[in-house]
C-alpha cells in the first residue's frame, strides 16, 4: 500500500510537472511566432507607429515573472503559462492581420496612383497644357507599373506612391491652372471692378485681401506636402506687379488674377488632397480638419508635455474605441506614472498616441504642453497623447473615417 501510495505520488507530481512544461513551451513557442511576424512587420517595411502598440503588449507579457511553486503544487504557474501563450496568440494574429491588410492596401494604393497619373497626362493634353511642360511625364506610367510588379512589400508600394506623388501634384496644377485660365480671369476681373465701384484704394485693398487669401492656401497645401511650385511662381509674379500698380484697371486685373490662382489651387487640392485629413500644429496647440484641403473644423488642444513631446510626422487613424481606459506604461513611481484613467473615445494615430478627450483637463491651447494655470485640472501637457475638448471631441469622432491622415507638425 505504502508503496502504491508512493507510486500514485510520484506520478501525480511527473503529470504536472509535464503539464508545466508543456505550458511553458507553448508559450516560448506563441512569442517565438511573435517575434518572426514583428520581424516580418520590419522586413516588409511598417512604419514603426503602426505595431508599437503591439510590441509593447508582447513586452509587457513576456516581461511578468511566474509565481514560485513546484509540482504538485503548480497549477498557477500551468496557469500563467497558459494564459500568456493565449495573449501571446492574439498579439501575433493582431500582427499578422494588420500587416497582411497594408500589404494589400499600399499595392491597391499605388496601382490607383498610376491610374491617374495615365488619365491625367491624356486630361492635360485635351485641356491644352503647354508640351514643353508636359516633357517630364514621357514614359513615366509605363515605368511605374513595372516598379509596382517588381515591388512585393510594404516599404516598396509606399515608395512608389511617394515617388508618383510630386508628379501627381504638379500634373493636377498644370491641369487646374490651364482650365481655369482658360475660363476665369476676365470672369473674375469684371468681379473686382463691380467690387471696388471704380475706387483705387479699395481695388488696392480687395487684391492684397485676395493675395492674403491665396497665400493662407498655399500654407496649407504645404503643410500637405504638396508641389505648388506653379502656382508660387506665378503668386509671386503677381504679388510683384501688385507693389507698383496704381492704375485701377490693372489692381482689377492683378485681383482677378490672384483669385484665379486661388481657384486653381483650391482645385487641385481637391482632387489631390485626401477626402479627409486632420493636422495637428504644436507651435498653435490647435487641431485643424480638412475636407479636401477646405478647413471645416479647428479646436484648441494640448499636446506632449517636455520629454513626452507629441512626434512630429504624417501618420493615419488606425482603430478607435469607445469607451477606452488609458493604462500607464510606466510603473508606479515613475514621475510619468497616471492612474487608469477613461476617456469616452480616443482615435489612435502614432503606436499609444491617440486623439482623446479629457475630463481631468479644462484648458487647452497655446502653452498648455507646457507647464500652465488650470484651476480645476491638469496643469502640464500631455504624455503624447493629444487632448481635445469634449464636446469637440465629440464631433470628430463622428466626422474623422478609418485611414484618415494625421500630419503632426
Amino acid at each position: 500500500m505504502v508503496l502504491g501510495t508512493f507510486l500514485l505520488v510520484g506520478g501525480f507530481i511527473f503529470v504536472q510537472q509535464m503539464r508545466e512544461a508543456l505550458a511553458e513551451q507553448d508559450y516560448q513557442t506563441q512569442r517565438a511566432q511573435v517575434l518572426t511576424a514583428q520581424a516580418r512587420a520590419t522586413d516588409l517595411g511598417l512604419e514603426t507607429a503602426e505595431y508599437t502598440d503591439l510590441q509593447r503588449q508582447e513586452l509587457t507579457t513576456s516581461a511578468q515573472t511566474a509565481p514560485a511553486a513546484s509540482a504538485p503544487f503548480n497549477e498557477a504557474r500551468i496557469a500563467f503559462f497558459n494564459r500568456l501563450a493565449s495573449d501571446e496568440s492574439q498579439i501575433k494574429e493582431q500582427l499578422q492581420s494588420r500587416t497582411d491588410k497594408l500589404l494589400s492596401q499600399t499595392h491597391d494604393a499605388a496601382q490607383v496612383d498610376i491610374d491617374k497619373l495615365t488619365t491625367n497626362l491624356q486630361k492635360a493634353k485635351q485641356v491644352g497644357v503647354d508640351d514643353q511642360l508636359l516633357i517630364d511625364y514621357a514614359g513615366l506610367p509605363s515605368k511605374a507599373q513595372i516598379e509596382l510588379a517588381n515591388a512585393a512589400t510594404v516599404r516598396g508600394y509606399r515608395s512608389l506612391s511617394t515617388e508618383l506623388k510630386a508628379p501627381l501634384s504638379k500634373l493636377a496644377l498644370l491641369i487646374a491652372d490651364q482650365e481655369t485660365t482658360n475660363q476665369l480671369i476676365s470672369q473674375y476681373a469684371a468681379q473686382a471692378a463691380a467690387q471696388d465701384h471704380g475706387d483705387v484704394a479699395l481695388a488696392r485693398t480687395n487684391a492684397a485681401a485676395s493675395l492674403s487669401a491665396v497665400r493662407g492656401d498655399l500654407q496649407t497645401a504645404r503643410t500637405f506636402q504638396m508641389d505648388v511650385s506653379i502656382v508660387e511662381t506665378h503668386v509671386q509674379k503677381l504679388s510683384s506687379q501688385l507693389s507698383g500698380a496704381a492704375v485701377l484697371t490693372d489692381l482689377e486685373q492683378l485681383n482677378g488674377a490672384l483669385m484665379v490662382q486661388d481657384k486653381v489651387l483650391q482645385d487641385a487640392m481637391n482632387q489631390n488632397l485626401p477626402p479627409k485629413a486632420i493636422t495637428i500644429s504644436l507651435k498653435e496647440q490647435v487641431l485643424r480638419a480638412y475636407d479636401h484641403g477646405k478647413q471645416v473644423f479647428w479646436t484648441y488642444v494640448t499636446t506632449g508635455r517636455p520629454g513626452l513631446e507629441t512626434d512630429p510626422g504624417t501618420f493615419k487613424v488606425y482603430t478607435k474605441n469607445s469607451p477606452w481606459t488609458m493604462h500607464s506604461p510606466w510603473p508606479k513611481g515613475s514621475p510619468y506614472w497616471y492612474p487608469d484613467s477613461k476617456v469616452q473615445m480616443v482615435m489612435w494615430f502614432n503606436g499609444g498616441d491617440g486623439i482623446h478627450d479629457a475630463s481631468w483637463r479644462s484648458v487647452y491651447g497655446p502653452g498648455t504642453n507646457l507647464p500652465h494655470y488650470d484651476p480645476t485640472g491638469e496643469d502640464v501637457g500631455t504624455h503624447g497623447c493629444v487632448n481635445v475638448p469634449y464636446h469637440n471631441m465629440v464631433w470628430l469622432w463622428n466626422w474623422t473615417p478609418m485611414s484618415t491622415p494625421v500630419v503632426v507638425y
